[in-house]
């Protein structure tokens, strides 16, 4: 299976938007995605699409400015490949760092697997949290 380039941003667009703050729209994010979709943090660990709205708010309510940036896109086979920039300000404490108003910045890869009916079946995704709390921290800029 190939596609263009802006095809594989529209198959993946909705779910990103959901990154965005101003964009956010819950009912195109999870319908770009398979009723089975998996998003997998580790090797042997996912979260199913039910699970995953709930971590999500929970997310954007510590982080309500959240917002990515897809800096590469490839595909290969059923494939899209993006990386990106995951932005925000935590509005309290974050992954045990006390709030300071300090923002993060930091790299996301995700690899999204679809389906010929242009749904995303699969996320394996990877993000830099260590990056964000030396960043929270002051540590980094």
């Amino acid at each position: 299976m190939s596609i263009t380039h802006e095809e594989a941003v529209k198959i993946i667009e909705p779910f990103y938007n959901l990154f965005r703050s101003t964009k956010r729209d819950w009912e195109r994010g999870f319908n770009s995605l398979t009723d089975d979709w998996k998003s997998w943090d580790g090797n042997n660990t996912f979260r199913n699409k039910a699970d995953t709205r709930p971590f999500l708010e929970g997310l954007f309510t510590q982080v309500p400015d959240i917002n990515v940036t897809n800096l590469q896109i490839a595909v290969e086979g059923e494939w899209i490949c993006v990386r990106s920039e995951l932005v925000g300000t935590p509005k309290g404490d974050f992954f045990g760092v006390p709030h300071t108003g300090r923002s993060f910045h930091i790299m996301a890869v995700d690899f999204n697997r679809f389906t010929p009916e242009g749904k995303v079946a699969e996320l394996y995704h990877c993000e830099n949290w260590a990056i964000a709390v030396s960043q929270l921290r002051g540590d980094l800029p």
